[in-house]
């Protein structure tokens, strides 16, 4: 008689691996020809043209990836905003003219000398008048507004580039921990196919002992039952794939609806190659860490540009304009001047404005002792899922061990005739569970280690 297995709805795995899609997506937010290099990479590994490697995966969602795309474009304007910011260091150069008709001839220009009967005769008067030139006004002194708006551009594209880095470690994190779930479902898949398929063959061969009275019809009844529980397990575990998959492919910034298929992960347990200073260390210079550090140094410099509307601000002047009539006749003139302003009564606004600035510049202190203690959490935890994964997968192997053994030795009591089906259905049942005990534990040492990457923000896991 061939050997009997008997599968059991590997629901352990499926919930847990249910959990890992809530995680992934909600840290967040490819076509295999369309990537040579992975094709290079592919063969050079041995994988087959047409698999996708995990490698491959998360270089094409750092390329095509749109919420990646869109922190780039943050990035860049955020430079731009720099130099928007420096130009106001060297003033501004306008042409300016003005078209006018007047209801009565009028001065083309100013007055300028003595005014003599003689003289006034000979003014030049026009109803149709022409004013074109250039103005230049140049910041002499504001109180050092500019420059503190060029510092706080400054930290802004520094605050843009941190925040970029640590949304390609998520991003990372994210293609890792879906990857990984798709592969541990379609292992979950295979397994319960294989286990249908040796579900057919025992019951062929019960239908032949029910025929000559070698077991009795009950046996029959129990195995059809299992048979359908285990095809209606499959289904549900191939939804959930399909699931995970799309939503794989929309992170790489591809149609979800496109078909690949994914290459095996390592078989080698991944390690951890830094130490635990150098991790703290790795953690508070991360980007979120980063980021605040940059907002709290905006802040201070905020209210420095707030105190600088209560001083004079000093401005030079000048213009040079050509005044032309009707009839051609052209006068120019051009003045060079200093302006200075002084706020005197503004209802408070100023002062106000202050006052919200260092109020923001403290609310950013604490924001920032925020993200540093958040960053701290996130390592612990990130050390305790990757422990607690690795006393998992240690235990998965030795009950898997133990399960596999129960299992022999109640198939030959069955076979022999001094065991029930009952028995062998349960040995069988903890053995798949033990499997599935093992798949989640593999697949979970890859998810934790990726989290520890994402905390870090290097790669101290491999």
């Amino acid at each position: 008689m061939n050997v009997f297995r008997v599968t059991r709805p590997r629901v352990t795995i499926a919930s847990r691996l249910c959990l890992w899609t809530i995680v992934a997506l909600s840290t967040i937010g490819c076509v295999w020809a369309d990537n040579p290099q992975a094709q290079q990479n592919a063969q050079a590994s041995g994988t087959q043209p047409g698999v996708l490697t995990l490698e491959a995966a998360i270089q094409d969602a750092l390329r095509a990836n749109p919420k990646l795309q869109a922190a780039t474009r943050q990035v860049a304007a955020a430079r731009q905003q720099t130099l928007v910011v420096k130009g106001q260091l060297y003033g501004e150069l306008d042409a300016v003219m003005t078209a006018q008709h007047l209801n009565d001839a009028q001065l083309l220009r100013p007055l300028a000398g003595p005014i003599t009967p003689s003289a006034i005769s000979t003014l030049p008067f026009a109803q149709n008048q022409i004013h074109a030139g250039v103005a230049y006004n140049f910041p002499l002194y504001v109180g050092g507004r500019i420059t503190n708006e060029v510092s706080i551009a400054e930290l802004g594209a520094d605050r843009a580039r941190a925040l970029l880095g640590g949304t390609r470690s998520d991003l990372v994190y994210n293609v890792t921990a879906l990857f990984a779930q798709a592969q541990a479902l379609t292992a979950q898949a295979r397994a319960i196919s294989q286990e249908l398929d040796e579900l057919n063959t025992t019951r062929s061969d019960l239908e032949l002992a029910i025929k000559v009275g070698k077991r009795p019809g009950v046996d029959l009844l129990k195995m059809v039952d299992r048979i359908n529980e285990a095809q209606a397990n499959r289904t549900g575990v191939l939804a959930q794939q399909k699931r995970v998959f799309s939503t794989l492919m929309a992170l790489m910034g591809r149609d979800p609806s496109i078909a690949v298929s994914l290459a095996p992960l390592p078989e080698a347990t991944p390690a951890l190659t830094a130490g635990e200073a150098d991790l703290k260390s790795a953690t508070t210079n991360r980007s979120s860490v980063v980021a605040a550090s940059d907002s709290v140094r905006q802040a201070d410099r905020r209210v420095a540009v707030a105190r600088a509307a209560l001083v004079p601000n000093v401005f030079l002047q000048a213009n040079y304009l050509q005044h032309t009539d009707a009839s051609d006749l052209s006068r120019n003139t051009w003045f060079v001047g200093v302006q200075a302003s002084y706020p005197i009564f503004d209802g408070g606004s100023r002062r106000a404005a202050v006052s919200r600035s260092r109020e923001e510049a403290k609310a950013s202190q604490q924001d920032m002792e925020a993200a540093r203690l958040q960053a701290e959490a996130d390592l612990e935890s990130a050390l305790a899922g990757w422990r607690a994964a690795a006393d998992q997968l240690q235990a998965a192997n030795a009950q898997l061990a133990a399960a596999r053994e129960v299992a022999r030795i109640e198939q030959l009591r069955y076979d022999t005739g001094a065991g029930d089906i009952e028995d062998l259905l349960r040995a069988r049942t903890r053995e798949v569970s033990a499997e599935s005990s093992k798949i989640a534990a593999r697949a979970q040492m890859i998810v934790s280690g990726a989290e520890i990457n994402r905390v870090t923000e290097k790669e101290v896991v491999r």
